[in-house]
């Protein structure tokens, strides 16, 4: 049974269905304003470098008045934009201008029954996007309808080994203050660093189908099985990590268990992931980029402007060697020639 429909517009709805992510105008410039004033009276000492996540904060008290904060400002337009909804938890994000603030590749976990029910990441900047200061890209028509899988912390991506098939066809979200990108938790997606002189502030916030019932999945790294126990979950959960990048690796101290399920991710690599990715994006509406285009090693002989790609770059550090206005300059060139 497919999720029921989550937008209240139809012809969003079709986009997104297609696409795996919407983009539309969402915070007018009051609301904008406000949530850029509050993350600056919350954050008043702020790292030097790095991608930065509310979610990751041991601030238990900071996190519950954010997600709510966030929950109570974004209510008209999400009662303009949802239907048959439930919100719950949201954080800011923010990148501080730094070659190490990219977010790694990724889909985001599953939090709900794929296969009955939808969940959103409603991704919302609080400045312009510029190619420049780490734009969320994402890879259109890579969404659970697609490409049904699992995701949990504990459990390898579909692409881990092989991501520049996946890189390569991303496609960058300019967009300026107060537009949503709301994509699927499925899709895949990244962010390069922030090389511009400002720091990048957005919000990620969560929708998901009424009602529809929160679960967590946990791979024990030490069993030799393919046995992976799933777990009923409150709706905010996703905000109560202690320690978040111990804690997200560990068996759940919350949640009820529902025992355990078979289940293996399929890694593809070469040629089928190649297939895979195409068929994913052309049928989103978008332009395969194909191998035979000018590769970025043979450009970077030529120009200082392209870097060669080192394929087995660990995902932390991915755009060492893929700078964002490097992936932006390869994709304008071949989908333009120029």
């Amino acid at each position: 049974m497919p999720a029921p429909p989550i937008f209240k517009n139809p012809e969003h709805q079709k986009i997104f269905d297609k696409q795996g992510f919407v983009v539309t105008p969402l915070l007018n410039r009051d609301e904008v304003e406000y949530m850029d004033r509050l993350f600056d009276e919350l954050h008043k000492n702020l790292s030097d470098s790095g991608f930065h996540s509310g979610s990751y904060s041991s601030d238990m008290a900071y996190k519950r008045k954010v997600s709510e904060e966030i929950k109570r400002v974004f209510r008209r337009a999400y009662e303009e934009t949802f239907q048959n909804y439930t919100p719950f938890g949201g954080a800011y994000l923010y990148k501080i201008p730094s070659p190490n603030s990219d977010l790694f590749l990724h889909q985001d976990w599953t939090i709900v029954d794929e296969s009955r029910y939808v969940a959103v990441n409603v991704w919302t900047p609080l400045c312009d996007i510029t190619e420049d200061n780490g734009p969320l890209m994402v890879l259109p028509g890579s969404h659970y309808d697609n490409f049904p899988v699992l995701r949990a912390p504990t459990m390898r991506y579909f692409f881990d080994h092989d991501y520049e098939v996946v890189l390569r066809q991303l496609i960058p979200m300019i967009v300026p203050a107060g537009t949503a990108v709301i994509l699927n938790q499925s899709l895949v997606h990244y962010s390069p660093p922030n090389t511009s002189d400002k720091i990048r502030k957005a919000i990620t916030a969560g929708v998901k189908t009424k009602d529809a019932q929160m679960i967590f999945h946990f791979k024990d790294p030490n069993r030799k099985d393919n046995l992976i126990e799933k777990f009923e979950m409150d709706d905010e959960f996703l905000i109560h990590f202690e320690n978040f990048f111990e804690d997200i690796y560990k068996r759940p101290k919350v949640g009820k268990s529902l025992g355990f399920i078979e289940y293996e991710v399929p890694m593809l690599t070469g040629a089928a992931l190649e297939d895979l990715v195409r068929k994913m994006k052309t049928s989103a509406g978008y332009k395969y980029i194909e191998q035979t285009a000018p590769t970025y090693q043979s450009k970077a002989q030529n120009t200082s402007q392209h870097e060669t790609i080192n394929t087995s770059t660990p995902r932390q550090n991915l755009f060492k060697t893929y700078s964002p206005a490097n992936i932006l300059r390869e994709i304008k060139y071949r989908l333009t020639g120029r």
